[in-house]
């Protein structure tokens, strides 16, 4: 036997409880509580998650135009590497945006409601 408000545990043979003076229940009468993923960090999720999509699909973009830049170029690209040529002010959008989608990723996964 427990009792509902405290949580106390009593032995089988007692039907109230000394501190609260209420009946006690037994134990498989307790409500269960379930933690679930809210409405709200649902609908984060699902935004976060086409988010990233679409900052992905930018990045192949903003390269793929790169990499044409540089084959039309005579003497091809700097050595830096694929992203060296590209603008800096673009890379930080991309790198924000990037960001932006994994903290709403993340958001959307920790956001629970209690049931």
């Amino acid at each position: 036997m427990i009792c509902p408000n405290c949580k106390i545990e009593y032995e089988k043979g007692y039907t109230q409880c000394s501190d609260c003076n209420i009946d006690l229940v037994e134990r498989a009468n307790l409500p269960q509580h379930v933690y679930r993923i809210s409405q709200v960090g649902l609908s984060m999720l699902k935004f976060g998650i086409v988010l990233l999509f679409v900052s992905i699909f930018e990045l192949m973009t903003v390269i793929t135009l790169n990499d044409t830049y540089i084959i039309h170029r005579t003497y091809g690209g700097s050595p830096g590497g694929i992203l060296s040529d590209i603008n800096p002010i673009l890379k930080i959008l991309l790198a924000v945006q990037f960001i932006i989608s994994v903290m709403v990723i993340i958001y959307g996964f920790f956001s629970k409601e209690r049931n």
